[in-house]
């Protein structure tokens, strides 16, 4: 018969704490790589947390989308883990080398987010060729235009806001120089001494105001027409009496209005009150000067404090008041309504905004 081998009992031992080792060794990582994973982290990047001695930090931190890409990345600097946990991931080229750029040049974390989330590609030189101190706060505004930016900075006026509100108006443009044309029609096309329109521009579905709501012969787009009519038909139920005075006019028409008022007091009063042929509201067929049907100043009539309450139910917006003539670049016209659709108008009235305001803020995209 065979004898069976025995092992002496030192090296029975020893294979034993051999064993445990291993199993201690094989055991413990996959337990924490596992943990990692379902922490939302990838194999490989959990791999690599575990091998960097991070686990038991990054285990007990919000899944971080900037380390699971970046932690196998060589240019990845392991020592400074802490400062990417804050740093939010954005799917876009060199997104890393351009963050370690920022953070030697001192931009603060808060500000590096912003920039990685609303700047362009091209952006970045800037910002690496000089430290822009205050770049977040031009961030936080949400009608930023990047392509503004040095305009911003040369017409800054110690607001943030209202610096990029204003040079996005055109403000900081002479009037009339580097204009913007356009040949499309809509109820929410801007026109001012900045903004004006082609020899191609029509007016679709140009209509004649009823007789009763006009003292001459006066049109308007089908839709303000309509607006200006019921507007009208109210008011008369209310005791007020409103006519439309003046509405669209062609550009031939808007050069003799200028030459004529220009022969008349000069140019000093047209800046003021008149604009040049292409750049009136009065081509659009949405403006109406209105006039009280009982009075020859229509801002010493009954019904200029009711248009003014009132306008906005049917969409029509006063264009040039006085609070805003450093904006509009036009004097207070208490007669000059615009139509822009009851939504707007109910916002601006209620904002107490300028039409170039709320044009800056909301449809300038």
């Amino acid at each position: 018969m065979k004898k069976k081998l025995r092992l002496k009992l030192p090296f029975r031992i020893i294979l034993t704490v051999l064993a445990i080792i291993l199993i201690v060794t094989l055991y413990f990582p996959s337990r924490s790589i596992y943990k990692l994973m379902k922490h939302d982290y990838s194999l490989l990047s959990s791999i690599a947390i575990y091998r960097a001695d991070l686990y038991d930090e990054l285990i007990k931190e919000d899944y971080s989308k900037t380390i699971d890409k970046f932690i196998r990345n060589k240019d990845f600097d392991i020592d400074d883990y802490e400062t990417y946990l804050d740093i939010e991931y954005y799917d876009r080229p060199n997104f890393l080398t351009n963050t370690k750029k920022l953070l030697e040049k001192k931009y603060t974390i808060e500000d590096i987010n912003k920039i990685n989330a609303k700047l362009s590609d091209e952006f970045y030189q800037k910002l690496f060729d000089e430290y822009i101190y205050d770049i977040g706060k031009y961030l936080d505004v949400q009608y930023f235009k990047e392509e503004n930016f040095e305009r911003y900075k040369a017409y800054f006026n110690g607001n943030y806001e209202k610096t990029i509100l204003y040079v996005n108006i055109d403000l900081d443009k002479e009037d009339y120089t580097d204009t913007t044309i356009t040949n499309e029609f809509s109820n929410t096309i801007l026109i001012n001494k900045h903004h004006g329109i082609g020899e191609d521009f029509k007016v679709p579905d140009l209509t004649a105001i009823a007789s009763d709501c006009t003292e001459d012969e006066n049109y308007m787009s089908k839709e303000a027409a309509e607006a200006f009519e019921k507007m009208c038909r109210d008011a008369r139920k209310q005791g007020y009496d409103i006519l439309a005075n003046s509405t669209y006019r062609s550009l031939e028409v808007q050069e003799g209005t200028w030459n004529y008022y220009l022969n008349l007091y000069g140019i000093s009063y047209n800046n003021r009150y008149v604009t040049k042929p292409g750049y009136s509201e009065h081509h659009t067929g949405l403006a109406v000067d209105i006039k009280s049907a009982h009075s020859a100043v229509f801002k010493n009539s009954k019904e200029y404090p009711w248009v003014l309450e009132n306008c906005y139910k049917y969409g029509f917006i006063h264009r040039y008041p006085e609070s805003k003539v450093s904006i509009t670049g036009i004097s207070s016209e208490t007669w000059h309504f615009r139509y822009v659709g009851e939504e707007i108008a109910k916002y601006i009235y209620e904002n107490g905004l300028s039409y170039e305001e709320y044009y800056a803020m909301f449809l300038d995209k």
